[in-house]
C-alpha cells in the first residue's frame, strides 16, 4: 500500500511539471508536423510519417524519462523532502519503488497520447484503419519498454548522486544503448573483450526498436519478445541495485 500511495503522489506531481507538459506538447506537434513533411515526398507518405512519428515519440519519451527520472529521488534529497517520509513506517525500498512506479505510469500515459496522435495522422493519410496493424502496436509497446528501462536507470543514478549528474549519466547511457550493436562491431578483434563488457553493461535499446517493421510494413522480428524480456530484466536489475545502494546511503 505504501508503494501505491507514493506512486499516486509521484504521478500527480510529474503530470503538473512544466517540463513534462512542454515536452509532451512538443512531441505531439512533432508527430503532427511529420504529416506536413510527408506531403513533400510523393509516394512515400506512409514511410515518412511512420519513421518521423515514431522517432519523435522515442526522442521525447527518452528525454522525459531522463529529466523526470533524474529528479524523483535526488530532488527530494536536495530539497530535504525525503526526511519526513523515511521517518514514517516506510522503507527506502518502498519509497524508491513508489517513485519509479509513478514515473513509469506518467511516461506510459505520455506515450499513449503521442501514439494516439500518430495513429490519427496515419489513418487520415491512408483513409483506412488498416494502417494500424500489429507492427504499429508492437512498436508502440516496445517504445514503452524502452522508456521503462531508461526510467529505471534514471532512478538508479538519482538514488546515488545529484539531479544534474543523474541526468547526464542517464542520457549518456540511453544514447549508448541505441548504439550498442555498432560499438561492439567496432571493437571486434583485439579489443573484443571490452566490446563484450560494454554489450552487457549498457542496455541494448536498439534491439527494442520496431520502426523498420512499421515503415516498410514487414513482419515483426523473431527476437522481439526475447529483447523485451531482456529489457525488463535489465530494468529490474537496475532497480535492485538502486535499492541496495539507497538503503545504505547516508542522507545527512
Amino acid at each position: 500500500m505504501n508503494v501505491i500511495a507514493i506512486a499516486a503522489v509521484t504521478l500527480r506531481e510529474l503530470l503538473r511539471r512544466k517540463v513534462q507538459v512542454n515536452l509532451l506538447v512538443f512531441g505531439t506537434l512533432l508527430v503532427l508536423a511529420s504529416y506536413v513533411l510527408s506531403l513533400l515526398t510523393l509516394g512515400f507518405m506512409h514511410r515518412v510519417l511512420a519513421d518521423l512519428g515514431l522517432s519523435a515519440m522515442q526522442l521525447i519519451g527518452t528525454l522525459l524519462a531522463v529529466f523526470l527520472g533524474s529528479t524523483v529521488v535526488a530532488g527530494d534529497v536536495e530539497r530535504r523532502v525525503l526526511y519526513p517520509i523515511v521517518a514514517k513506517p516506510v522503507s527506502r525500498t518502498e519509497y524508491l519503488l513508489g517513485r519509479f512506479a509513478g514515473l513509469a505510469v506518467a511516461l506510459l500515459l505520455n506515450l499513449v497520447v503521442m501514439a494516439v496522435a500518430l495513429a490519427a495522422v496515419l489513418v487520415f493519410e491512408a483513409g483506412s484503419l488498416a494502417t494500424l496493424d500489429r507492427a504499429f502496436f508492437a512498436a508502440v509497446a516496445m517504445l514503452g519498454v524502452q522508456f521503462v528501462v531508461v526510467a529505471a536507470v534514471a532512478v538508479l543514478f538519482s538514488s546515488v548522486t545529484s539531479s544534474t549528474l543523474a541526468a547526464i549519466f542517464t542520457l549518456s547511457l540511453a544514447v549508448a544503448g541505441q548504439l550498442t550493436n555498432e560499438v561492439r562491431s567496432l571493437w571486434k578483434g583485439g579489443a573484443e573483450l571490452l566490446g563484450t563488457i560494454v554489450w552487457y553493461a549498457v542496455p541494448n535499446l536498439g534491439a527494442l526498436s520496431l520502426n523498420e517493421s512499421v515503415v516498410y510494413r514487414t513482419a515483426i522480428p523473431d527476437g522481439t519478445l526475447a529483447a523485451a524480456v531482456y529489457a525488463i530484466l535489465y530494468a529490474a536489475a537496475a532497480l535492485a541495485l538502486a535499492s541496495f545502494t539507497f538503503e545504505r546511503r547516508d542522507l545527512r
